[in-house]
């Protein structure tokens, strides 16, 4: 049984739609992230679940319970702003406790509750220091304790790693994790960050414009996305597409590009038959263009790309090459490769085998997927 339910949401401020009819389920221990770009409506979905902005129509159910008409401080909802939101002129014992005592909790669990927050998130040693001798991270740090020692009905976090630098984002993703677990309770939260999104969501809402145009698990929208525009946002380095016509050859279909004639896979071949003679995008992960000799499959002429490489980039686990295609227009795709390829190989052709069985193609009208439902 979901714990939270919004059916038909919308929210329009004056003449924008910044929600517009989105819906979905939120599981009973469910970490639920909504990604997307700036102003596609995340921050205000989280809004209304939390009682900040009022819905212009739709509903919202914790539970059996509609909450549309309930204030915000009487939903059990804890909330872990971008900003942080402590209070400059407390100290960070009083900014963890100020929302057991707002609810007018007994002290006898104030004082047993703050230190266990504070320990559980490394800041016990703080307890006595305003805001601003913190430093970002520990500011962070005081937030997620003030949620815990909630126990609200669902966590709520809005772009709370966004203030951050690269090596404390870390270190706060198992931080709030952590409070996850130790909650279990179901969960909602926003960021434009689709790796921060692949790594900690349960499920992952891709938002667009102000409607949710996918929800699955990380691996569901990385390997089966539904659309162009997913395809493209979930994945680092992004997906490479071309633009191919499908053609039919003795009865096998190529996608025929300038720089290259790949067979498509033969579990691909009867849903891209009435494209034959069309022009469709092709997609290809990074992670699916491997050296010929170390590929795990049968290499042919007809699933290998070549192309000029102009920038290599070593990893810890092999490296990450920029390339171009040898056609006039040249188009630049990206392979990640488990093996470490010399600085000598930059202005140099090389081929790379394309695992067809892995690719994508996209209806290049309606941008719709066109091996997913």
């Amino acid at each position: 049984m979901p714990s939270t339910r919004i059916s038909h949401l919308t929210k329009e401020f004056d003449t924008k739609i910044a929600v517009n009819d989105i819906s979905f389920e939120l599981g009973e221990h469910e970490f639920l992230v909504l990604v997307g770009p700036s102003g596609c409506g995340k921050t205000t979905t989280l809004r209304m679940l939390a009682g900040l902005e009022q819905a212009s129509s739709g509903d919202i159910f914790f539970g059996e319970k509609r909450v549309n008409d309930i204030r915000p401080r009487d939903r059990n909802v804890a909330m872990v702003f971008q900003d942080y939101a402590v209070f400059p002129h407390y100290t960070v014992y009083e900014n963890i406790a100020y929302g057991l005592r707002s609810r007018h909790a007994p002290n006898a669990l104030v004082k047993e509750r703050v230190p266990k927050a504070a320990k559980t998130f490394r800041i016990d040693h703080l307890l006595g220091r305003k805001p601003r001798q913190l430093s970002g991270g520990e500011r962070q740090r005081v937030a997620l304790a003030r949620a815990m020692v909630r126990d609200a009905e669902l966590y709520l976090y809005d772009e709370p790693l966004a203030n951050l630098d690269a090596q404390l984002r870390y270190q706060a993703r198992e931080d709030i994790m952590a409070l996850h677990n130790e909650k279990k309770k179901p969960s909602v939260y926003v960021t434009h960050d689709q790796s921060e999104a692949m790594a900690m969501g349960d499920r992952i809402a891709v938002m667009r414009d102000g409607h949710i145009v996918q929800i699955g698990t990380g691996a569901e929208l990385y390997e089966r996305p539904h659309s162009l525009f997913v395809a493209y946002f979930i994945g680092t380095p992004s997906i490479n597409l071309f633009d191919v016509d499908i053609v039919s050859e003795n009865g096998t279909l190529f996608a025929r590009h300038p720089a290259f004639s790949l067979e498509i896979s033969e579990a691909n071949q009867s849903a891209l038959l009435p494209y034959v003679g069309r022009q469709v995008k092709f997609g290809v992960r990074p992670e699916d263009l491997h050296v010929p000799r170390m590929a795990p499959f049968t290499v042919t002429e007809f699933n290998q790309l070549l192309g000029v490489v102009n920038v290599i980039e070593p990893s810890s686990t092999g490296c990450a090459v920029y390339l171009s295609t040898l056609d006039e227009k040249a188009a630049d795709y990206t392979a990640t490769l488990r093996t470490r390829m010399p600085a000598s190989y930059i202005g140099k052709e090389v081929p790379l085998a394309i695992n067809m069985a892995k690719a994508l193609f996209f209806d290049l009208e309606s941008e719709r997927s066109i091996l997913s439902p």
